[in-house]
């Protein structure tokens, strides 16, 4: 088996290299640290096993000294390991002289190296015009040009792989005198300690450039290593001096058109004035196309999906003469279950369409750069906001992604920040909720919440920033990639991947949590089976109905117990909301099993076809009225959400509810990686804060929208939320103060 590194800058190309040797599915966007873990893949050449490890984007292998982010430590170290047969160097053709950087220090390992030119036809585009077999001489390693989107030189890299060239040797740099005495002198430290000559010949050099963590810190002092200041500064000149000459012999530069359409746009997308309305512009864009195109499908989705798993199946069990349980249990649990998990999909489809075709495009670099400014005025680190875009698909990435930051302190500030990005599982519930209680205008409700949740993620890390975790925000270093055509093929496999990871991960815990709280719902607490609204005596109802009097101040009826319920469920994950609330509101109101003498198989998925038509027909006036595509009819709003709409206290009610589900408790998987990337202490913080900042809106919300109705009690109720909210942020300031006392006490 042949190990290969696959290495290079951010947005050079890798991942989509990586897929296209091995055809692994990972994800490729355009901002540093998209890879937040090690990702590996295999595949057959000359009946030899190749196993390739794509590695997080790094600028240079001195990187991984203390400050540096740990997917950069990663990168880093891997790329030291002897156990590696060859690496792989993709360089991006169009910014060839910045990327040699990195090649010069990997050629100083002394292992096989291949160096990989990739983006050859955007690099034609701006026209520039790169002799290989010059730049192969130069370099004493193969160079093979390739367009990794296109598969194109793949041939011809799999040929050099095949073969596995000689051992590299390193660039002659042209260093001071007494900079080379310093380097020979630990080379031969070196090795005496046992090193390898090559070996000893790379750490040497990461060590006078400033790198000490790739040796003990016991054998730095056995070493006495010692730098002049400002050391790592002549080698990085020495080594852009060599690099400038390699590039002026091998490259010849032409017009530029391709970089003149990017300066131009940029222009605009970065303006000054114009930068913060363009981003929100585009996320308004993003929910404007979800809700509505994606709208446009979900009858059908929904429809078909509920005459094959609902409908038809309590109809061939009632055909079967199956006792009532086991028609509750596979209609009304399993269907049910199925049903609302496969209902989800155009609606999240559309958004992850919306997000890729950004990404692919070359905006979302540029939308971390303009909330740099914005966050940075707060004095919070923009570039954590590269990480919380991802939150907008699902949280536990976005934490995980917070790896690339070079600072603790931010990492840890993003990471709390995180959870109140809206997610594409409160997406679903936020469309369920804006047919049923908004179907004018329900792109604003959508829009809004989504704003809210920055904005408290905002005020979460300002509030942190003020108190537990303080300090200086780093500045923002990010490469703004060239506006790129997207390829529709590879838009429609990123967002497919995306979506089947949502929809097993969604499935795999709606349909069994669907049966759960069905059999509760079915289950009286005397052991009898319980219907309709004799499901008012169920365990789960009296369970709802003992919780709901907690939630009355934010809208929550006594006879709406299962929006309780929904919000005890949402917990183990978002997606389960609308399932919880799906099945429950449909037991309640006996909805499914007297439809099934009239149950008509054909009619039914005629109806769902007919549906998509009809909605894209109606979509030109849904722009304006987003919803309307999936507003419920006459027929829908006398069940699900018929029952919603007579428990709900109107508009009031319903949106102080999704307020509390954008802001609560983040869901069971992301608890577990805020644990994982943070600490246990920090993951029951981020459970008790988002719970009271929950609360707190949707308490204010409702008590200031109903104050008319009842004046006293929406004051009393506004009160005690601000001075709640109050001795929650003098707690954090009292832990900031100890924590300050016992640090002076110490180094008395």
């Amino acid at each position: 088996m042949t190990h290969i590194l696959l290495a290079g800058n951010p947005n050079c190309g890798k991942t989509t290299l990586f897929n296209a040797l091995t055809g692994a599915n990972q994800r490729v966007g355009n901002w540093p640290g998209v890879t937040v873990e090690k990702k590996t893949g295999s595949y057959i050449l000359s009946n030899q096993t190749i196993q390739i490890t794509d590695l997080p984007g790094v600028y240079s292998l001195t990187s991984s000294a203390s400050g540096s982010s740990q997917d950069e430590q990663i990168a880093a170290k891997a790329i030291a390991n002897l156990d590696t047969d060859l690496i792989i160097n993709v360089v991006d053709a169009c910014h060839l002289e910045r990327h040699l950087y990195l090649t010069s220090q990997i050629l100083e390992l002394g292992k096989p190296v291949i160096v990989v030119l990739n983006m050859m036809d955007i690099a034609k585009q701006q026209g520039i015009s790169i002799d290989t077999k010059a730049l192969a001489q130069q370099l004493g390693c193969p160079v093979i040009p390739i367009q990794a989107h296109k598969k194109i030189g793949m041939d011809g890299l799999n040929q050099a792989i095949d073969k596995i060239p000689p051992d590299s040797q390193e660039l002659s740099l042209d260093l001071p005198p007494i900079v080379q005495e310093s380097l020979t002198v630990l080379e031969q430290k070196l090795i005496a300690q046992g090193f390898d000559s090559r070996l000893a010949s790379y750490y040497a050099h990461r060590v006078l450039e400033g790198d000490n963590t790739l040796l003990s810190d016991d054998l730095v002092n056995t070493l006495m290593i010692s730098k002049e200041d400002e050391l790592d500064i002549v080698f990085a000149d020495a080594r852009y001096q060599k690099i400038h000459q390699i590039v002026a012999r091998v490259q010849k530069k032409g017009s530029d058109s391709s970089e003149h359409f990017t300066a131009k746009l940029d222009r605009i997308v970065l303006h000054r004035y114009f930068a913060l309305p363009i981003f929100f512009a585009m996320m308004y864009l993003m929910f404007l196309f979800a809700i509505n195109v994606g709208g446009a499908f979900q009858d059908f989705f929904d429809i078909t999906t509920d005459t094959i798993f609902v409908q038809g199946s309590a109809w061939l069990l009632a055909q079967m003469h199956a006792p009532d349980w086991l028609t509750a249990l596979i209609a009304d649990g399993v269907g049910k279950g199925i049903n609302t998990t496969l209902t989800f999909i155009p609606v999240i489809a559309a958004m992850f369409f919306f997000l890729s075709l950004l990404e692919a495009f070359g905006y979302m670099a540029r939308a971390a750069f303009v909330v740099d400014k914005a966050m940075r005025a707060l004095g919070l680190p923009g570039k954590s906001f590269v990480p919380m875009i991802v939150g907008f698909g699902c949280n536990v990435p976005a934490i995980m992604a917070a790896r690339t930051l070079d600072s603790e302190r931010e990492r840890l500030l993003t990471v709390l920040m995180s959870p109140f990005m809206s997610c594409s599982a409160r997406l679903a519930i936020y469309a369920v909720f804006v047919a049923a209680f908004f179907p004018t205008g329900g792109q604003n409700v959508v829009f809004s919440l989504y704003l809210i949740g920055i904005l408290m993620a905002v005020l979460t890390g300002f509030v942190l920033r003020q108190t537990t975790l303080g300090g200086k925000a780093s500045p923002l270093i990010l490469e703004l990639p060239a506006y790129h055509k997207p390829s529709l093929k590879r838009l429609l496999r990123e967002t497919s991947l995306r979506l089947r990871y949502f929809v097993i991960r969604a499935g795999r815990l709606i349909v069994p949590v669907c049966v759960v709280l069905g059999g509760l719902n079915a289950l009286t607490i005397h052991g009898g089976i319980s219907t309709g609204e004799a499901s008012a005596q169920s365990v789960l109802s009296l369970l709802g109905q003992w919780l709901t009097p907690f939630f009355a101040p934010m809208g929550l009826q006594q006879d709406n117990w299962p929006a309780t319920v929904g919000l005890l469920t949402g917990m183990l994950a978002k997606e389960v909301v609308v399932g919880s609330l799906n099945s429950l509101y449909a037991q309640l109101g006996h909805i499914g099993q007297a439809s099934v003498s009239n149950f008509d198989f054909w009619a039914s998925l005629q109806m769902a076809v007919w549906s998509i038509p009809q909605n894209l027909a109606d979509l030109g006036h849904a722009l304006l009225n987003p919803i309307v595509a999936s507003a419920p009819d006459g027929e829908m709003s006398q069940s699900v959400y018929g029952m919603m709409a007579q428990r709900f206290d109107g508009q009031a009610g319903a949106y102080a509810y999704l307020l509390f589900i954008l802001l609560y408790i983040p869901c069971v998987s992301t608890m577990a990686v805020i644990r994982q990337e943070a600490s246990r202490s920090l993951m029951w913080f981020s459970i008790i804060w988002s719970f009271i900042i929950a609360y707190t809106m949707a308490v204010l919300f409702y008590q200031f929208a109903t104050f008319s109705v009842h004046p006293q009690q929406s004051i009393i109720w506004i009160l005690l939320m601000l001075v709640c909210v109050g001795l929650a942020v003098g707690f954090l300031f009292y832990k900031k103060s100890a924590s300050g006392e016992a640090h002076v006490a110490s180094n008395s």
